[in-house]
């Protein structure tokens, strides 16, 4: 009965790693709004941020974040589709992996 777990288990374990980065990086000499790591974990945070201030107060030149108050940020998502281009290979991939569903190009263009 332990047997399918445990195989699964190695075979998980076994399988070769590679080198390659698995996500799209950003274009070179591009710098993001915010450090590498805020982004990583706080984007989404950052992104209804962005929405709001967007949405309910028709602010669509400035986001307030606690990292760094006061970044100028151009129309939303498209200051990210200019360093990460293809939307499948970026943000796409990296929410499967988390087995995070993105449901924000149904109606928004990337």
């Amino acid at each position: 009965m332990a047997a399918p777990l445990l195989y699964g288990v190695v075979i998980f374990a076994a399988r070769p790693r590679s080198s390659v980065p698995w996500l799209e990086p950003a274009k070179s000499g591009t710098t993001c709004v915010l450090p590498r790591e805020t982004m990583r974990y706080t984007h989404m945070t950052y992104l209804e941020t962005l929405r709001d201030r967007v949405v309910r107060q028709g602010d669509r030149n400035m986001v307030d974040d606690p990292q760094a108050p006061r970044v100028p940020h151009a129309q939303g998502i498209t200051s990210c589709r200019h360093c990460h281009a293809h939307r499948e290979l970026f943000c796409d991939k990296c929410h499967e992996a988390a087995s995070v569903r993105l449901d924000c190009f149904k109606c928004h263009p990337y």
